[in-house]
């Protein structure tokens, strides 16, 4: 199943990737604090694309860490061990100050949500939510004993957030309130997380390797679990409602069913270096991935959706099988009853 990838050359080693939410433009933070960002061209075959860079910054004195574009897409947002917070004006290029010492602690991951709100974890374990129009957040939050490694958003208007201390915790971003916490008594950290199945399922992954479900309401403990990765999984994004994707310590990039648990194949890989972020473009064309190689990936997924409409295909046929066996049935069952009413 492995699919084809654009190569693109970094400056240094990437911390973190993005899409833009409607432009083929992604984007990456880099260890050094500079940002990049490419836009994809293509002549018609994903096999002729390109990637042009279109930013290249200095944003931050230490490393970015995370990278994400505003959910308008008219700025990049950055995050560092500097403790800061910058945004990139798409439009002038122009890096400002978005929030200065926005943290106690390094910045390990920021998620900015459609209600203009901004999500960030730090190293300590503590999430911040942030207001553009206010210069100090508008929500604060400590549950967490070790730092937070990812964010997910839940239909229900929840931000969920995973932490090394091997727990989640589900905000509410209507009340600026923590709805649920994970229990303590799990031993293995908690690197990345996607949401799931209509919003009804979380899907976790760990050190361990372990892909744990939690349901929707059901915070204690997981509800199944999924132990097919050989070593930690460091990145996991949504490909569809029954899908995930996930970038693992071994170099390899999967393809992962959800309930049924299976794996599907392999996405890509990235030899022996581990995969440490994923992000899709919009449609889902292509899949961004980033390792400790001075590289951005770029693999397309077209492959993937051919079989996606290979399967609605034979599930129509079943379908329409399904209805002309009926139809046959009850015209059989009324050719009888007619029979019966009028014999000769």
């Amino acid at each position: 199943m492995q699919n084809s990838s654009i190569d693109v050359e970094l400056l240094e080693q990437p911390m973190d990737c993005c899409f833009h939410p409607t432009e083929m433009l992604a984007a990456v933070g880099l260890i050094d604090g500079r940002v990049q960002a490419f836009r994809m061209t293509s002549a018609g075959e994903p096999s002729t694309s390109t990637a042009e860079e279109v930013v290249s910054k200095k944003a931050h004195k230490e490393s970015c860490r995370a990278v994400r574009f505003t959910a308008d897409g008219a700025r990049l947002l950055t995050a560092s061990a500097d403790k800061n917070m910058k945004a990139i004006d798409l439009g002038s290029g122009k890096v400002t100050r978005w929030q200065t010492d926005a943290h106690e602690a390094p910045i390990n991951c920021i998620h900015p949500l459609a209600s203009g709100l901004v999500a960030s974890g730090d190293d300590d374990g503590c999430v911040k939510l942030w207001d553009g129009r206010q210069s100090a957040a508008v929500a604060e939050f400590s549950e967490h004993t070790d730092f937070i490694s990812d964010f997910a958003y839940q239909r229900d208007n929840c931000l969920v957030a995973t932490s090394a201390d091997a727990t989640i915790s589900i905000t509410d971003l209507r009340t600026r309130k923590l709805r649920a916490r994970s229990e303590d008594d799990a031993d293995d950290e908690l690197l990345a997380v996607a949401v799931v199945k209509s919003g009804n399922k979380v899907v976790t992954g760990s050190q361990m390797g372990v892909l744990s479900l939690f349901s929707w309401g059901y915070f204690n403990d997981c509800s199944d679990r999924f132990p097919g990765h050989p070593n930690s999984v460091d990145a996991v994004v949504a490909f569809d409602e029954d899908t995930v994707i996930t970038g693992s310590h071994d170099g390899l990039i999967r393809l992962i069913s959800i309930l049924p648990n299976r794996m599907l194949g392999v996405v890509g890989e990235h030899g022996d270096y581990p995969v440490e972020s994923l992000a899709l473009s919009p449609g889902r064309s292509r899949l961004a991935s980033t390792s400790h190689d001075a590289v951005l990936r770029l693999w397309d997924l077209s492959a993937l959706h051919e079989e996606d409409d290979g399967e609605d295909e034979a599930a129509d046929t079943v379908r329409c099988c399904t209805w002309i066996l009926m139809v046959y049935f009850l015209c059989g069952k009324v050719s009888t009853c007619l029979e019966t009413l009028n014999p000769e």
